[in-house]
């Protein structure tokens, strides 16, 4: 049986406590006296970890965003009448609702690769992560189209002025090296719409999909498209929901059957999930460094577990981000340790014989002890088996000695 953190048991049964630790809106708890009493202890708790102006802020420039994986866990909640009300009358709507994180990493630049040692662990509302990412990678198609349209538009035979200077021609050199590639990727995604496309990414927040009436039907369901985890986290995508807050996915249906003849871009979304480097400081085209927002954004809304992996930047850490750090990564430990289902957010108790993270595993010498064990017990079985039917035969050899005489 999987052993659940204090950290992910707050998280499934009281929402205020995890409105604590993780940007996103919760419903309330409020028709049991265990969530209320668990709301009051845990409304007390701080921000597991604020980034203290007076202090200064950690220093990213050094660092790179690697995604990890994405993940799905069900919580239980009451959104309901604050007024409580008769139980028999179900004025209170008990039910699950499904969070979605993302975990990622700060890797040292120079070691992304590996980003073995050195690093920060990070968990946060995978909208808020795509947002970011997105919006980032977005950025950077802009800014490589604007110079594709400014240094790749005369690579016909145009000379140019021939004497603009050593800083012009580098930048033109710089561009023809990859003009033939973006010349058409910019031209596909200026033409997306044009070309029967949409960018997925604009479907991150759960919404409800355009769906046409149909007269004959007097009742229609409604679907809802919204990101989701893959079965082993490893991706991410947009899937087709029965529900407004998008945790019931129906694996049958698909977005573009609800596009109207038009499928999704997923070129964009991709880059999130597929291991391509963020870099949280960058230079412009005149070779000054910018800071990166995504990365700052992320960093100061994200659970952070940085100590245990020589995290640098946690020198500036104050006691409480300390207090909860160890729960932070016994949690994230979890995750990946596989405590829950990232598709679905079921809680696995079974299928796994270690569990990261505070969870017990079967040793070697456990798993001989219990071999002796079982082995131990049926030869016992065995021998008293054995001596039962020895004592039997005895007893019914003295009855035919006595002729069947019975006194």
């Amino acid at each position: 049986m999987v052993k659940i953190s204090h950290l992910a048991l707050s998280l499934l049964l009281a929402p205020a406590a995890a409105k604590n630790l993780f940007p996103f809106k919760q419903p309330k708890t409020t028709n049991t006296r265990k969530a209320k009493a668990l709301s009051k202890i845990l409304e007390k708790a701080e921000v597991i970890r604020k980034l203290d102006e007076d202090e200064g802020d950690v220093d990213l420039s050094l660092y790179s965003i690697k995604f990890e994986m994405c993940t799905s866990i069900k919580q239980w909640s009451s959104d309901g009448n604050e007024d409580g009300g008769d139980n028999n009358n179900q004025n209170v709507d008990d039910k699950l609702i499904m969070n979605r994180f993302a975990l990622f990493r700060l890797c040292p630049s120079d070691n992304y690769s590996s980003c073995d040692q050195n690093y920060g662990e990070y968990l946060i509302n995978l909208e808020d992560y795509l947002m970011s990412t997105t919006e980032y990678f977005q950025a950077e198609q802009e800014d490589m189209c604007d110079m594709c349209d400014e240094n790749c538009q005369q690579d016909d035979g145009g000379d140019g002025d021939g004497d603009d200077g050593n800083a012009d021609d580098a930048n033109q050199a710089a561009a023809n090296t990859d003009c033939d590639t973006c010349v058409d990727e910019c031209d596909k995604i200026e033409n997306m719409e044009d070309n029967g496309y949409l960018e997925a990414s604009n479907y991150i927040e759960c919404q409800q999909l355009e769906q046409e009436n149909d007269a004959d039907d007097d009742y229609q369901p409604l679907y809802y498209a919204g990101a989701s985890c893959s079965s082993d986290g490893s991706k991410i995508k947009i899937g087709v929901y029965n529900d407004e807050d998008c945790a019931y996915i129906d694996s049958n249906l698909y977005v573009d059957d609800f596009l109207n003849g038009f499928k999704l871009s997923h070129a964009l979304l991709k880059n999130v999930y597929s291991g391509t480097e963020i870099a949280c400081m960058s230079y412009d085209e005149d070779g000054e460094a910018e800071e990166n927002e995504a990365c700052a954004n992320l960093y100061e809304a994200a659970a952070a577990c940085e100590t245990d992996n020589g995290f640098a930047g946690n020198a500036n850490a104050d006691g409480n981000q300390a207090a909860n750090e160890d729960s932070v990564c016994d949690f994230i430990d979890q995750i990946k340790g596989g405590s829950y289902s990232p598709a679905s957010g079921e809680i696995v108790l079974t299928g796994k014989n270690s569990v990261n993270g505070g969870g017990q595993s079967t040793t070697g010498g456990q798993k001989f002890a219990l071999t002796v064990l079982v082995l131990g017990t049926l030869g016992l079985a065995v021998y008293a088996a054995s001596i039962h039917s020895h004592l039997t035969k005895g007893a019914k050899s003295d009855l035919s000695n006595q002729g069947g005489q019975m006194a």
